[in-house]
């Protein structure tokens, strides 16, 4: 949006010639803007815009910025910001005013609020509290350190990029003041090239812990807006939530569709809470009423005064109530210490099973596949010895049952001596049939063979009587 309601001007301070633009009226309330890191006043130029009707709107180029003059010394020093705003306020002749700060411009007015308590009616803080995301903050520091020299349609599109929130024609107007031109036809940035040195060796800002940045904020008793954009980057709901409960007398609005530049983002919503924010102050209703705990003590004794008139009856009420809910409290101490004992007498069961579960070994799970194959396989290896051993009785058998035979023949060939011409032909016969009988049949009895020793007459009826239990 391109806006012409302002006047450019400049003043010294402290050797520095620094540049600011003016809205408004200055017979209204004043309200001094400071910006963020690398920006310019013209950062504020649609909030100024919409409010140039109510108040006297002055957006100051900090030092190293927009048009004001760099530091030679590269003295960029929270203290240097400060001292600054205070040669400003004292230049243009303010007395109180209304203090804005973006970013870096927000704590230079935390830090100028603690130093300079008495010239700040209220304070607007916007995306900025004592501890910022890393995230965010890398993210300018890269934009910021880009490329130093581009035609300037390459830094509108590289800074649309960066915040594509923002229509083209709004980035063309904003880059017209934070670029100037080059002797060779481009275009650079406006603020101190150091800044965009790493080995530079400039410091902006101050080097405090985190408890001391905390304390500052807590310092501070005037009415203070924190405005948050609701997509920053650079700003946490749960910073911006706890900033607001530790400031005395602090709220804190979240602008929707906004990032870190809340004002150029959605002109329309920071502008309507921050004029209902001034607009309290101005009533005396910001802050709020205190709680009746925090109510100075004279009001509290009128209030019981006033009660006292009325009567007794809420009195005696409270009192009531009181006893009741001591009563119920003490039942309540008298159940707990019952289950306490019935917990302590179960106790030492329960670490006696606690202790057994402890001791005891872990089981592995048991794998029933695998059991049934190894059960079958010891079933099958069974079988094998069975077998096996079978065979090898078997074959004892035949052998003692072979010794016994040729025992027997043995002693029937003594017996027979010289009874008789042909008996050793006989024997002799017998033993050759013993021996084919024993190759031919692998398990003849023990009857059989000895059956097989006898006269083949005798044999035949001998085996007649014994064919029962064949």
């Amino acid at each position: 949006m391109v806006t012409a309601g302002y006047v450019e001007r400049t003043v010294t301070v402290n050797g520095l010639k620094l540049a600011y633009q003016e809205w408004g009226n200055p017979s209204a309330t004043p309200v001094v803007m400071l910006h963020g890191f690398g920006v310019s006043g013209h950062m504020f130029d649609e909030f100024a815009e919409r409010m140039q009707d109510r108040y006297w709107l002055l957006a100051l180029d900090q030092r190293g910025h927009g048009d004001s003059d760099w530091s030679e010394s590269g003295d960029y020093s929270r203290e240097a910001f400060v001292e600054d705003l205070e040669g400003f306020r004292k230049a243009l002749g303010l007395d109180r005013f209304v203090l804005v700060g973006h970013s870096m411009g927000g704590l230079n007015a935390v830090s100028y609020v603690n130093r300079y308590p008495g010239h700040v009616t209220a304070l607007v803080l916007v995306d900025v509290g004592p501890e910022s995301s890393k995230e965010g903050v890398d993210n300018i520091i890269r934009f910021t350190r880009g490329p130093d020299e581009l035609d300037f349609e390459e830094f509108v599109q590289m800074a649309h990029r960066f915040n594509p929130r923002r229509t083209l024609e709004n980035i063309r107007e904003r880059m017209r003041h934070r670029l100037k031109p080059t002797e060779s036809g481009k275009w650079t940035w406006k603020f101190d090239r150091r800044f965009r040195e790493p080995d530079s060796g400039l410091t902006v800002g101050w080097r405090l812990s985190s408890d001391e940045l905390w304390q500052l904020f807590r310092n501070i008793t005037v009415p203070t807006l924190l405005v948050r954009g609701a997509e920053s980057d650079v700003l946490s709901a749960e910073v911006a939530e706890r900033v607001a409960q530790e400031m005395p007398a602090a709220r804190l609005v979240t602008i929707p569709g906004a990032g870190h530049s809340v004002p150029g983002d959605n002109p329309d919503a920071f502008t309507e809470a921050v004029a209902s924010f001034l607009a309290e102050v101005e009533r005396g209703q910001f802050p709020p009423k205190p709680p009746a705990s925090e109510q100075p003590l004279d009001r509290l004794v009128e209030e019981q005064v006033t009660a006292r008139r009325r009567g007794p009856g809420t009195l005696a009420l409270v009192l009531a109530g009181a006893g009741l809910m001591v009563a119920l409290a003490g039942a309540g101490f008298a159940i707990r210490k019952a289950a306490e004992r019935r917990r302590e007498r179960k106790r030492p069961v329960r670490r006696a099973v606690e202790a057994a579960r402890t001791a005891a070994p872990s089981m592995p799970p048991v794998d029933l596949e695998l059991a049934r194959a190894r059960a079958a396989e010891a079933v099958a290896r069974l079988a094998d010895v069975g077998a096996r051993g079978a065979r090898r009785a078997r074959q004892r058998i035949d052998e003692i049952d072979l010794q016994r035979a040729r025992a027997a023949a043995a002693e029937a060939l003594a017996a027979l001596g010289e009874s008789g011409r042909h008996a050793p032909e006989v024997v002799r016969d017998t033993m050759h049939r013993v021996e084919a009988a024993a190759r031919k049949r692998r398990r003849p009895s023990l009857a059989h063979r000895a059956l097989a020793l006898l006269p083949r007459p005798a044999q035949r009826k001998r085996t007649r009587r014994l064919a029962w239990w064949r």
